[in-house]
């Protein structure tokens, strides 16, 4: 039916939210009602539209792609394992649409930058090698352990942030989410920073710190020295590191050498 169609990946698929303008909202797909009022119906609605309406006169549109980009981009319901999701309409090989915020790309350009200047090779817009996570910022970190960088500035499902970090585990990632907001969804749920909420030209200076306030571990400060108690694999003797300690969600030893790689890039 929808053959001549590019549908998201499925990583991409569990993160779109999706407008639906004749009730004027996001729709919550994981509800029966879809989040609208009386909507009981209207899944199936939606549904017998498929064949006999085209997309692009649904009602289902990108609202990410219409406040930030000022697009109006049609989406479309596909099903993945009983469970129905939202892909941004566009045929065969045309060109995947960008509905990152300036700060979005700001906080992943910050990162990628000051990871390489720790020494740490840093990818933007990088694939799992199993192709269903994508990542904002790939880190090759000590001991071939693969960093995935995650600023997340909008809204998300809870189910849709726990699906997110099951790819990123499947496929070897050991990931570390950034969000300004703090009552954002993802907040305890998958391994975090929590960061202020800075303009893009603030973020691109990098002689701006980025303040950690918090998030699954604490921030300490300290000299590298050989008898020093800060995690070696970032220290060179005689300079200052940020580094992570446990706090109060337990998360094994190879995240939290993440964490530390996000800590001293945000120095």
């Amino acid at each position: 039916m929808n053959d001549d169609l590019e549908v998201d990946s499925d990583e991409e698929l569990v993160r779109n939210p999706v407008y639906y303008e004749p009730a004027g909202l996001n729709l919550d797909l994981d509800r029966a009602d879809l989040g609208v009022p009386h909507g009981e119906n209207l899944l199936d609605k939606l549904l017998r539209m498929r064949g006999r309406v085209p997309v692009e006169r649904r009602g289902l549109i990108c609202p990410d792609c219409r406040d930030l980009r000022g697009r109006r981009v049609p989406m479309y319901l596909v099903e993945r394992n009983g469970v129905w999701l939202a892909s941004h309409y566009r045929k065969r090989g045309e060109k995947h649409i960008s509905h990152e915020s300036d700060e979005h790309l700001a906080r992943k350009e910050r990162v990628a930058k000051d990871s390489e200047d720790h020494g740490y090779r840093a990818d933007i817009e990088s694939t799992a090698a199993d192709g269903r996570a994508r990542l904002d910022v790939r880190i090759s970190g000590a001991n071939g352990i693969v960093l995935g960088y995650e600023p997340q500035l909008s809204a998300q499902t809870t189910r849709g942030m726990r699906a997110r970090e099951r790819f990123r585990r499947r496929g070897g990632i050991q990931s570390v989410w950034d969000f300004a907001d703090p009552e954002h969804t993802g907040i305890g749920r998958v391994p975090y920073v929590r960061t202020p909420n800075l303009p893009a030209s603030v973020i691109r200076v990098q002689k701006n710190p980025i303040a950690i306030r918090d998030g699954n571990f604490a921030l300490e400060e300290g000299q590298c020295s050989p008898s020093g108690t800060l995690d070696r694999r970032l220290c060179a003797e005689g300079t200052t590191l940020r580094s992570l300690r446990q706090a109060d969600v337990p998360i094994d030893t190879r995240q939290r050498s993440v964490l530390e790689t996000v800590a001293a890039a945000m120095a």
